[in-house]
C-alpha cells in the first residue's frame, strides 16, 4: 500500500496544471509586442515586474546552489558582505511579490470526455487570470497572459532571453544566448558608433581627400 501511495505521489509531483494560454507559435512574438507597445498602467506594471525579475536574476546568478537563499543573521557578524547581498535580495524579492500580488488567477475545471460507463471521465484543469480585462486593440494578449508567459519562461530557464536591444532598447527574445540586438539594422547602427568604426571612417575620408587632391579628374567625376 505504501509503495502504491509513493508512486501516486510521484505522479502527482509531475502534474502541472496548465495556464490559460493556448499553445501557439505566436506567443513569444505576442509577448514581445506586448512589452514594447502596451500603453495601460496594468500593462506597464508587467514590464516593471519583468525588470525586477531580471535584476534578481543578475544578483542571484553568482550565488552557489548549495548556499541558502536567505539573509542569515549570523552572516551580519561573520560575513557582512554576504549578508548585505542577501538582504538586498530579500528586499527586492518583497517588492516583486508586492507587484505580483496585484494579479489574480482563478482555477477552472471542466469535463472534456465522458467515461463511457467504463472508467472515470477526463477532466481539464487550468488557471485563468483577469477574465474581465479588455485587451488593448493592437495587442494579441492581455496583461495576465503576458505575466503567465514570463513565469513559464522562468521555469524553462529562459527568463534572461527576454532583454532589451543594446541599440534601440526595445524588448526582444534572444534566439541565441549572445544576441544583443533586435535586428541587423540595430546591430549595424551600433557598430557605426564604436571607436573602431569611427577611426576606420576617419582614415577612409583622409585617404579619399588625399586621392581627390592628387587626381582632380576624380573630383569632377564624383560631383
Amino acid at each position: 500500500m505504501l509503495d502504491r501511495d509513493e508512486r501516486r505521489l510521484k505522479r502527482l509531483a509531475r502534474i502541472d496544471i496548465s495556464g490559460g494560454l493556448p499553445p501557439s507559435v505566436n506567443l513569444l512574438s505576442d509577448l514581445i509586442k506586448f512589452l514594447n507597445q502596451t500603453r495601460t498602467l496594468r500593462g506597464k506594471r508587467i514590464v516593471v515586474i519583468l525588470e525586477k525579475m531580471l535584476e534578481l536574476e543578475e544578483m542571484t546568478r553568482p550565488i552557489a546552489p548549495e548556499e541558502p537563499m536567505i539573509a542569515a543573521l549570523e552572516w551580519k557578524r561573520t560575513d557582512p558582505q554576504k549578508f548585505k547581498i542577501h538582504w538586498e535580495i530579500e528586499k527586492r524579492r518583497a517588492i516583486l511579490q508586492r507587484e505580483l500580488s496585484r494579479y489574480r488567477f482563478t482555477p477552472h475545471a471542466e469535463v472534456i470526455v465522458g467515461g463511457g460507463g467504463r472508467g472515470p471521465s477526463q477532466w481539464m484543469a487550468w488557471w485563468k487570470g483577469d477574465s474581465g480585462t479588455r485587451p488593448e486593440k493592437q495587442l494579441g494578449i492581455v496583461a495576465s497572459e503576458a505575466l503567465e508567459m514570463i513565469l513559464k519562461l522562468t521555469q524553462l530557464g529562459d527568463l534572461t532571453r527576454l532583454r532589451r536591444c543594446t541599440h534601440c532598447h526595445e524588448w526582444l527574445f534572444a534566439r541565441f544566448r549572445h544576441q544583443d540586438f533586435c535586428s541587423t539594422l540595430c546591430q549595424q547602427k551600433s557598430y557605426t558608433q564604436t571607436p573602431k568604426w569611427k577611426e576606420h571612417r576617419r582614415r577612409y575620408m583622409r585617404d579619399r581627400y588625399r586621392l581627390l587632391r592628387q587626381n582632380p579628374r576624380l573630383k569632377r567625376r564624383s560631383r
